[in-house]
């Protein structure tokens, strides 16, 4: 056989081939479901946990979730799987190793003997198309022979907001050994169960994880509480930025010709007393006189009920007399109301009968059993304000939640309101923007140059006429 032979029966023998390998996908291809169907908004589900909730006398090297499907390594609402995981007890962050659909977990210095351990993923755990879980995975077991049944249940707020707290971190330490701690989250209404404690004295704090890095810092709001705790209890927290330098005056400003409102940097403890507020005219240092010194809240609530009067009276009194008139007078016009609204209540009511029914208890949200610290105050002066005169606010002896008693000064002018322009726009004149008020073009004044006279009889070029 030839060299060229040889090449052409090579070359149909890779044609061969091909045209084989080709049928052979065509057909596995032919045997797989098509491509396409419902998306998938279902977030994952735990389908096994190891070791199991309650058991006793467990020596594992790691705690198993396994899910029923692969869980994205970007949790939502922390910055990784460990931010995701509370070991309680603990002595330090947790391990977290990533197996597709499962996740292990272990302490960083091991499991301690004869102790209960409870190990929670909390919500925002995701798949790969992005399906968060908005519920809690725990499992309680012990490495001794018994899981203590000590609870300690609360809800956690915001006390500056005046509204719970969801996702605040709960730590419990036993004694003075700050290092081991039992921890929990609060969960969407700002609830939270802090269980397997064993009966003892407790430092219980409660704090806003703004960053999701498990440590409280500096200038995250927090509140702590001592206990003893026999079997069960409730604590409440209250969570605030504890500030040592204490509150001072932030801003002032005079609303109108008698009422000054102040504000301060931090919420107070106490309600202010006379004398603790005072204004000075800073031409001739003359004090004014204040009558009243009152939280906004306070006074915001009476303006707006005064004002919803006067809105309501106005529209009472807008109602057109003529427009009942004809309503009232035209028997159709009632007999028709009279059936639209019988027509109403029976859609309503077969509406209401098909409408399916909600067999969940709804339980209410936490309520502050406390008053939100005020921070703003209105002052009431005996005399008018003259308009571009400088006051000096003082503040003295004012106690914030946490700190020294401080004083602070601010100075503030009450300004001249700025004329009305009848026309609607600027003074002198009205606004450029208005098409219909600008000025016409200037006319060009220059006189027009003559056109050289015309030649209508067409003679040649150097003839005369």
């Amino acid at each position: 056989m030839t060299a060229r032979q040889t090449s052409r029966a090579r070359s149909a023998w890779l044609l061969a081939a091909c045209a084989w390998a080709a049928a052979s996908v065509t057909a596995c291809a032919s045997q797989n479901m098509p491509p396409g169907g419902p998306p998938d908004t279902a977030p994952p589900e735990l389908l096994r946990v190891s070791p199991e909730s309650g058991a006793v006398r467990q020596t594992p090297s790691a705690v198993t979730f396994r899910f029923d499907e692969v869980v994205s390594e970007r949790p939502r609402g922390a910055p990784s799987l460990e931010g995701l995981v509370l070991i309680s007890p603990s002595d330090g962050p947790p391990s977290v190793s990533w197996g597709r659909n499962q996740l292990t977990i272990r302490p960083r210095r091991g499991w301690r003997p004869n102790t209960a351990y409870s190990v929670t993923i909390l919500p925002g755990l995701m798949d790969l198309r992005g399906n968060a879980s908005k519920e809690q995975f725990r499992t309680v077991f012990a490495t001794g022979d018994a899981i203590p049944d000590g609870i300690v249940r609360g809800a956690v707020f915001d006390w500056m907001a005046g509204k719970p707290a969801p996702g605040a971190r709960i730590e419990a330490t036993v004694g003075g050994d700050t290092l081991l701690r039992y921890s929990a989250a609060a969960d969407t209404a700002g609830r939270f169960s802090l269980g397997s404690l064993p009966a003892g004295p407790y430092q219980l704090r409660a704090y806003i994880d703004q960053n999701s890095n498990g440590i409280r810092d500096t200038r995250e709001a927090w509140d702590s509480v001592s206990l003893v705790l026999t079997d069960s209890t409730r604590r409440d927290l209250y969570m605030f930025v504890h500030d040592t330098l204490g509150a001072r005056l932030a801003d002032v400003s005079v609303t109108d010709g008698f009422t000054i409102r102040v504000r301060f940097d931090h919420g107070l403890r106490a309600a202010l007393a006379a004398g603790q507020l005072t204004v000075m005219r800073m031409s001739d240092s003359t004090a004014l006189r204040v009558t009243r010194i009152g939280p906004a809240a306070q006074a915001d609530s009476a303006a707006n009920k005064t004002k919803t009067a006067r809105d309501d009276s106005l529209a009472r009194a807008d109602t057109s007399a003529k427009g009942r008139a004809a309503l009232a007078k035209s028997d159709s016009g009632r007999a028709l109301q009279v059936r639209d609204s019988i027509a109403k209540a029976q859609a309503d009511t077969l509406r209401a009968a098909r409408a399916p029914r909600d067999t969940v208890r709804r339980v209410p949200p936490p309520k502050l059993d406390r008053a939100i610290p005020v921070t703003e105050y209105v002052l009431t002066m005996e005399d008018s304000i003259a308009y571009e005169v400088q006051l000096r606010v003082s503040a003295r002896a004012i106690e914030a939640l946490n700190g020294p008693a401080r004083n602070s000064d601010r100075f503030v002018r009450r300004s001249r309101p700025a004329p009305r322009d009848s026309t609607g726009g600027r003074r002198g004149g009205p606004p450029p923007s208005d098409p219909t008020t600008r000025r016409p073009p200037a006319r060009d004044t220059t006189p027009a140059r003559k056109p050289p006279p015309r030649d209508t009889l067409h003679l040649p070029v150097g003839a005369r006429r």
